[in-house]
C-alpha cells in the first residue's frame, strides 16, 4: 500500500505557489487594493527623495518662491506616504490573517477527517506541529516581515526607475557595481536555506513531538524505569535542533556580505557625483538625490535579503502544510458522493489489508453481511478481527478489493454522509471536556436536548443520568467516567445517529459485571431493525450471536449459529 508521508524534502517553490493559490480564493480585491496601495506608499516613498533634490537645488539658486513650493511638496509627499505606507501595511497584514484563518480551519479539518490508517501512522506531536508550530510562524511572517518584503521590493524598482530619469549613466555605474556581487552574495546564501530552513522545521517537530507525546505517558514511563532512556532521546533530538539552528546561523550570517559591499558601492558613488558636479554634468541636488537615495538603496536591499531568507523558511513551513492536506486528503477530498439507503447489506470482496512492513491480517477475505444481520467476530488478540471492524466501517481503506454497502463502494461517499450509515463504537472512548450533553450530541448530526432526553429514555439510561451530580448538564471527560460510562456514552451517540450498521469493538471487555449488562440492555434496544456486528472475546457474549465469525492466526472460519434471541 502506498503511505503517505509528510514532507522531508525541500519544496519545488512554483508547485507550492500553485498549490496555495486556491486558497486565495474570496481575498482577490483585498489583495488588488493591498497591490496598489503599496505601489502608491512606494511612489510617495520616491517622490519625498526627489522632492529633496529639488528643494536642495531652489535654495542653491536663490528661487526663495520656488523653495516655498517645494517645500510643501516635500511635506504633502511625508505624510501621503506615511498614510499610504500604513494604509497598505494593514490590508496586507488584515488579508494575510483572513487567509491564514482559512488555511487553519482546513487544517484542521483535514486532519480531523484524515483517515484513520494516517492518523495512526504518523506521531502524533508531529500533526500537532502542522496544526500550530507552522501556522503560527507563517501568521508571524505574514505580520512582520511580509509588509517590509513588499515595501522594500516595490521601493527599490520604482527608484531605480527614478534614478534612471535623473542619469542613466550614473544609474547603470551603481547597477553594475552592485548588483553582480549582491547576486552572487543571495545565490550563495539560496543554496543553503531551503535545506538549512527545512532540516529546522523537522527538528523543531521532533523536539516538540517528544514533549506531546512523553507527557501523557509520565506515569508508565516511571513505572518501567524507562526516564532516562528518553531523557536520552529528546537529549538527541535536542541536540539535533541546536546543530540545525547554528546551521542557520551561520547561513543567515552570510549576508553580511552584503554590507562590505554597500560601504564600497557608496564610497564610489560621492566620488564619481564630485567629479560630475565639478565639471557641471551634474546639479547638486541630483548629486544629494544619488547620495540619499543610493543609502537607501543599499539599506533596503539588505533588509529584502534579510526578508527574503524569513521569506525561504515561510516557504518550506507552507510545503509542510500544504503537504499534510495533501496527504490527508485535505486538498482533493470530494464532498459529493452517491446517496445511500436507510438500509443496506454491507459486502466485502477480495479484501486485503496489511500494515507497514508486517504480514498481511486479511488476505482476500470474501463476506456479505445482510441488513439486520447478528454478527459476532471473535479471535484472540492481534487476529485481526479489530482491523477487519474498521475495514467494514470505512475506517480503513483495504489494499486490495472493496467494501460496499448497498452496492456503493465505500471509498466513493461522502465521509460525512457514510458516518451518518455506519457507525463504530471503539473499546476505547474518548470524551472532551464539557457536559455530557455536549459530548452526546457529537453526531452525525445535531440533536436537540429533547432528543437526547428522548434517545435516553429509549435505551434505558435515564436512571444512570440522573444518577449524575447534575444530569445531563455534568461537567465529564475522559478522566471522570470510567470505561464503561464511556461506552454508554458512545452507545447512546450511535443512537441518536441511527445507522444502518452497528459496530461495538469489545463493547463490555474490562467492564464490570453491572455496567456491561447495562451495555447490553442499550444494545437491546438499540439493535431493533438495523445490522449489528459485535467484535468480542466474553464467552457469553459470543453465544448470543446469530452468526459467528472466528479469526484464529488471522485466518477467518465462518461458523453459523442461530440462536432464539440473538445479541
Amino acid at each position: 500500500m502506498a503511505d503517505p508521508t509528510l514532507l522531508t524534502d525541500l519544496p519545488d517553490q512554483r508547485a507550492v505557489f500553485r498549490r496555495a493559490a486556491p486558497f486565495l480564493a474570496g481575498h482577490r480585491l483585498a489583495l488588488a487594493a493591498t497591490v496598489l496601495l503599496n505601489l502608491a506608499g512606494a511612489a510617495a516613498a520616491v517622490g519625498v527623495t526627489a522632492a529633496i533634490g529639488r528643494v536642495v537645488d531652489a535654495a542653491g539658486g536663490g528661487d526663495r518662491p520656488g523653495l516655498l513650493r517645494r517645500v510643501l511638496v516635500l511635506l504633502l509627499l511625508v505624510a501621503g506616504s506615511g498614510v499610504l505606507t500604513w494604509l497598505s501595511r494593514y490590508w496586507l497584514i488584515r488579508t494575510g490573517e483572513h487567509v491564514l484563518a482559512g488555511l487553519r480551519e482546513r487544517a484542521a479539518a483535514a486532519v480531523g477527517a484524515a483517515p484513520l490508517r494516517f492518523l495512526e501512522a504518523h506521531r502524533s506531536g508531529e500533526l500537532l506541529r502542522r496544526l500550530t508550530g507552522e501556522i503560527n510562524s507563517l501568521a508571524t511572517f505574514a505580520a512582520a516581515t511580509l509588509p517590509d518584503l513588499a515595501s522594500a521590493a516595490t521601493v527599490l524598482l520604482l527608484t531605480v526607475v527614478m534614478l534612471a530619469l535623473y542619469s542613466w549613466l550614473l544609474t547603470a555605474l551603481l547597477l553594475i557595481a552592485f548588483i553582480p556581487p549582491a547576486l552572487l552574495i543571495l545565490r550563495a546564501f539560496h543554496r543553503r536555506a531551503g535545506a538549512v530552513y527545512a532540516e529546522v522545521a523537522s527538528a523543531e517537530a521532533a523536539v516538540v513531538s517528544g514533549f506531546a507525546e512523553s507527557l501523557p505517558a509520565q506515569e508508565q514511563l516511571r513505572i518501567s524505569g524507562s526516564v532516562p532512556r528518553w531523557l536520552d532521546r529528546f537529549a538527541r533530538d535536542n541536540a539535533r535542533l541546536q546543530d540545525a539552528q547554528s546551521a542557520e546561523v551561520r547561513t543567515e550570517l552570510r549576508l553580511n556580505q552584503l554590507a562590505l559591499l554597500q560601504a564600497g558601492c557608496l564610497a564610489g558613488l560621492l566620488a564619481v557625483s564630485a567629479v560630475m558636479v565639478g565639471r557641471g554634468a551634474l546639479s547638486v541636488g541630483v548629486a544629494v538625490v544619488f547620495v540619499l537615495v543610493t543609502r537607501d538603496i543599499l539599506h533596503r536591499f539588505e533588509d529584502l535579503a534579510g526578508a527574503i531568507g524569513d521569506a525561504r523558511e515561510a516557504h518550506v513551513r507552507l510545503a509542510r502544510l500544504l503537504d499534510l492536506l495533501r496527504a490527508t486528503g485535505g486538498e482533493t477530498r470530494a464532498t459529493a458522493g452517491p446517496d445511500l439507503p436507510a438500509r443496506g447489506e454491507l459486502i466485502l470482496t477480495g479484501v486485503g489489508f496489511g500494515y507497514r512492513e508486517e504480514r498481511n491480517v486479511l488476505d482476500g477475505l470474501t463476506l456479505t453481511v445482510t441488513a439486520g444481520e447478528r454478527l459476532v467476530i471473535a479471535g484472540e488478540t492481534g487476529s485481526g478481527k479489530s482491523t477487519l471492524g474498521k475495514l467494514l466501517a470505512g475506517l480503513y481503506a483495504p489494499d486490495r478489493g472493496t467494501v460496499r454497502f448497498a452496492g456503493h463502494d465505500l471509498a466513493t461517499v461522502d465521509p460525512k454522509l457514510l458516518r451518518s450509515r455506519i457507525v463504530l463504537v471503539p473499546q476505547e472512548v474518548s470524551l472532551v471536556d464539557g457536559t455530557l450533553a455536549e459530548n452526546l450530541a457529537m453526531t452525525a448530526g445535531h440533536p436537540d436536548r429533547a432528543a437526547v432526553s428522548r434517545t435516553l429514555g429509549l435505551l434505558g439510561l435515564t436512571g444512570w443520568v440522573d444518577s449524575l451530580p447534575y444530569g445531563l448538564d455534568t461537567a465529564v471527560s475522559t478522566r471522570t467516567l470510567s470505561a464503561g460510562e464511556r461506552q454508554l456514552v458512545a452507545i447512546a451517540r450511535a443512537a441518536l445517529t441511527d445507522p444502518a450498521v452497528l459496530i461495538l469493538d469489545e463493547a463490555t471487555a474490562g467492564v464490570d459485571h453491572a455496567t456491561a449488562t447495562r451495555i447490553e440492555e442499550a444494545l437491546s434496544a438499540l439493535a431493533a431493525d438495523r445490522t449489528l456486528i459485535v467484535i468480542a472475546h466474553r464467552a457469553d457474549t459470543v453465544s448470543r450471536g446469530r452468526r459467528l465469525l472466528t479469526m484464529p492466526e488471522g485466518r477467518l472460519t465462518d461458523i453459523v449459529r442461530e440462536t432464539a434471541d440473538g445479541v
